[in-house]
């Protein structure tokens, strides 16, 4: 039987992954080298569910969820009292696919006393359901001893929406002598916005133990938009725990009370890059015409340390009474950070800074271009679509990468010759290359990746079918409907893949899409 649930388990994983994303990653360009089978149809899997085989059934039923297919519901639930534990689990995350919510119970009790089934397999279940009813069954769980289910269950209350269970967690939070368990309390109340918290949150803040617990309890305090936390967050900025001060600058941001800003920017006077960058991104974040006021005088000051941060700042800010101090420090070569100054122009959205961009764009400066690249793009500057063209030829890869990105935003279809060339010539590049093209709204955009799609090499065609996925262009259809009878098994699975994100169907199978396709 352990054997059984292994092999039941190996295979939810491998199907789920299958069954959840609609288009494969764009990391993965290794071939694939195995032959890819054609799945079953509805229809064969709905008569599995009465097969003999204990795997069969399995199989069928987490297919079926997988499918949205409703008419399963009667059956599925008939196998939650299935004599085989991977019978029952996979019914029970297919009925949680289906979000049939009349199983939330059956399941919330099997969850409970199914002894040879794991807990979070019912808890994954539940999950999927999405019945905020059925917190009530699942927050007890938060208590146990395994720290693994204690973040899934975190996790799953906050998936269900079951914020009307805070209360109950508040009282068994407040309760709890493990200061490891307080990370899953903070982390439940932070996530379910149980602002009644905020004492309890506060109070796990005072054992300064460079914890989990602690560095949870200052996130928490964010996401309850906490009124008593400011002072306890901003200390925390300057204190050596790197996690504590990453998410102490989050809540602050979160919190969003300019109050802080002078004693924000204090901190960076220190010698910590740490709290020099957490601290940066609270001033950025929240928005104050006196932290700008503050950044910009830093920018007329001789302490350049600062300039950088100070740069982020009036750019985030939006401060336009800095856009020619910036532009004029950004010509200057001894200036320190210069990509942040070039992106501080493209926050600030004046089309008046193109040219200087343009300028220092193609300069061959080690600072500056990348920055620069995403500011023109920012701004929509159609006029810099030369420079950034020529940017691709300079042999640097990371401003390659931010030329492409900035041309993908500019949207201007003059760059599809280049961006065509510059495809055959980089095959290796095709995903950030098929991306910028698909960004571009016209036929020859299209033409061009469907063309990219008949590549023999998986490192081209893999990201073209993903970007015809994407764009949702129903004139691409025919020529998916091609590789979904053709010869090709990998292009076969991917098309597929493509017509269910273009047509909004979810067929498995070439003889159910061309079914499909004959109606329409």
């Amino acid at each position: 039987m352990q054997k059984f649930w292994i092999f039941i388990s190996l295979f939810f994983t491998i199907t789920l992954l299958l069954n959840c994303d609609p288009v494969p990653q764009k990391e993965d360009t290794s071939p694939i080298e195995e032959t890819v089978s054609e799945e079953q149809t509805t229809k064969q899997l709905l008569e599995s569910l009465d097969s003999s085989d204990s795997f069969i059934r399995s199989q069928a039923a987490v297919q079926l969820g997988s499918r949205n297919e409703k008419s399963a519901i009667p059956k599925l639930k008939k196998l939650l009292s299935d004599k085989e534990p991977g019978v029952r689990a996979g019914a029970a995350i297919a009925l949680g696919d289906l979000k049939d919510k009349s199983s939330s119970i059956i399941i919330a009790n099997l969850m409970w006393s199914d002894s040879e089934n794991p807990k979070d397999v019912y808890l994954d279940a539940l999950t999927r359901l999405k019945d905020p009813s059925i917190g009530n069954r699942i927050y007890p769980l938060l208590n146990d001893g395994d720290s693994t289910l204690r973040l899934q269950v975190v996790d799953a209350l906050v998936q269900i929406g079951a914020t009307a269970v805070g209360p109950q967690i508040l009282s068994l939070a407040l309760k709890n002598k493990d200061r490891e368990k307080d990370k899953t309390y903070a982390m439940a109340l932070g996530k379910l916005k149980v602002s009644a918290s905020e004492s309890y949150l506060l109070g796990l803040t005072k054992i300064q133990d460079e914890s989990p617990s602690l560095a949870a309890a200052y996130l928490a305090l964010g996401r309850i938009k906490a009124k008593n936390a400011n002072d306890v967050l901003v200390k925390a900025l300057n204190l050596p725990y790197s996690k504590g001060k990453e998410n102490a600058s989050m809540a602050l941001i979160e919190i969003g009370n300019p109050s802080v800003v002078p004693k924000v920017f204090q901190s960076l006077n220190t010698n910590d890059p740490e709290t020099k960058l957490y601290a940066t991104d609270v001033l950025c974040s929240i928005p104050s015409q006196e932290a700008a006021k503050l950044a910009f005088n830093l920018l007329n000051g001789k302490d350049t340390e600062n300039w950088g941060n100070a740069a982020k700042i009036v750019g985030r800010q939006r401060y336009k009474e800095g856009r020619v101090r910036i532009e004029e420090l950004l010509e200057k070569s001894s200036t320190p950070e210069r990509d942040s100054f070039a992106e501080a122009l493209g926050w600030i959205g004046d089309k008046a800074s193109v040219p200087v961009l343009r300028k220092v764009l193609l300069s061959g400066a080690k600072e500056g271009p990348y920055g620069s690249a995403w500011a023109l793009g920012i701004l929509g500057a159609k006029e810099a679509v030369p420079d950034l063209i020529k940017a691709l030829d300079l042999g640097d890869a990371k401003l390659m990468v931010y030329s492409l990105e900035a041309l993908g935003s500019i949207a201007d279809p003059t760059s599809l010759p280049k961006l065509k060339s510059l495809l055959a010539d980089r095959p290796k590049m095709a995903p950030q290359i098929l991306s910028t093209v698909a960004l571009i709204p016209t036929e020859e955009a299209r033409l061009i990746i469907e063309e990219a799609t008949k590549s023999k090499n998986a490192e081209v065609y893999r990201p073209a079918m993903e970007e015809i996925a994407k764009r949702k262009d129903k004139k691409s259809i025919p020529l998916l409907l091609t590789y979904a009878n053709g010869d090709d098994a990998e292009k076969r699975k991917l098309s597929y893949y493509a017509l269910t994100a273009v047509t909004g169907q979810k067929f498995r199978t070439a003889q159910e899409w061309n079914e499909w396709a004959k109606g329409n």
